[in-house]
Protein backbone atom coordinates (compact mmCIF):
# COMPACT_ATOMS: atom_id res chain seq x y z
CA UNK A 1 0.00 0.00 0.00
CA UNK A 2 1.21 3.48 -0.87
CA UNK A 3 0.34 6.74 0.85
CA UNK A 4 0.35 9.88 -1.25
CA UNK A 5 0.67 13.24 0.47
CA UNK A 6 -0.61 15.92 -1.89
CA UNK A 7 -2.75 19.04 -1.95
CA UNK A 8 -4.33 17.99 -5.26
CA UNK A 9 -7.98 16.86 -5.11
CA UNK A 10 -8.42 13.12 -5.74
CA UNK A 11 -10.56 13.79 -8.83
CA UNK A 12 -7.69 15.63 -10.49
CA UNK A 13 -5.05 13.20 -9.28
CA UNK A 14 -6.81 10.11 -10.63
CA UNK A 15 -8.47 11.61 -13.72
CA UNK A 16 -7.69 9.52 -16.78
CA UNK A 17 -6.11 6.74 -14.73
CA UNK A 18 -8.34 4.01 -16.11
CA UNK A 19 -8.82 5.21 -19.67
CA UNK A 20 -7.46 2.95 -22.36
CA UNK A 21 -5.05 4.18 -25.00
CA UNK A 22 -6.64 3.65 -28.38
CA UNK A 23 -5.12 2.38 -31.61
CA UNK A 24 -2.24 0.39 -30.16
CA UNK A 25 -0.75 -2.80 -31.51
CA UNK A 26 1.73 -5.38 -30.35
CA UNK A 27 4.92 -5.97 -32.31
CA UNK A 28 8.01 -8.07 -31.73
CA UNK A 29 11.21 -6.20 -32.45
CA UNK A 30 14.71 -7.53 -31.78
CA UNK A 31 13.22 -10.25 -29.56
CA UNK A 32 11.16 -7.80 -27.47
CA UNK A 33 7.37 -7.87 -27.43
CA UNK A 34 6.13 -4.31 -27.07
CA UNK A 35 2.90 -2.36 -27.27
CA UNK A 36 3.22 0.59 -29.66
CA UNK A 37 1.01 3.39 -30.97
CA UNK A 38 1.55 4.05 -34.70
CA UNK A 39 2.42 7.66 -35.55
CA UNK A 40 2.43 7.17 -39.32
CA UNK A 41 2.97 4.32 -41.79
CA UNK A 42 6.66 3.90 -41.00
CA UNK A 43 7.11 4.59 -37.28
CA UNK A 44 5.46 4.13 -33.90
CA UNK A 45 5.90 5.24 -30.30
CA UNK A 46 6.56 2.67 -27.57
CA UNK A 47 3.73 2.52 -25.01
CA UNK A 48 5.16 -0.29 -22.87
CA UNK A 49 7.29 -3.43 -22.97
CA UNK A 50 5.29 -6.62 -22.60
CA UNK A 51 7.75 -9.52 -22.79
CA UNK A 52 11.50 -9.03 -22.62
CA UNK A 53 14.56 -9.76 -20.52
CA UNK A 54 15.05 -7.49 -17.50
CA UNK A 55 18.12 -5.77 -18.94
CA UNK A 56 15.98 -4.48 -21.85
CA UNK A 57 14.35 -2.03 -19.43
CA UNK A 58 17.75 -0.37 -18.90
CA UNK A 59 18.30 0.32 -22.61
CA UNK A 60 17.32 3.95 -23.35
CA UNK A 61 16.08 3.00 -26.84
CA UNK A 62 13.32 0.91 -25.22
CA UNK A 63 11.88 3.70 -23.05
CA UNK A 64 8.15 4.43 -23.37
CA UNK A 65 7.80 7.43 -25.66
CA UNK A 66 10.74 6.39 -27.84
CA UNK A 67 10.14 6.09 -31.57
CA UNK A 68 10.71 2.77 -33.36
CA UNK A 69 10.38 1.85 -37.05
CA UNK A 70 7.39 -0.24 -38.10
CA UNK A 71 9.20 -1.69 -41.10
CA UNK A 72 12.23 -3.90 -41.28
CA UNK A 73 12.84 -6.39 -38.48
CA UNK A 74 9.41 -6.12 -36.85
CA UNK A 75 6.77 -8.79 -37.02
CA UNK A 76 3.23 -8.52 -35.68
CA UNK A 77 2.24 -11.00 -32.99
Amino acid sequence: MTTMYTVMPPEQLWSGMWTEIGDTKEIRMNGLLMQVRPVNDTEAVIVRLLDCPLEAYLDPSNLPGSTVPLSGNTSPT
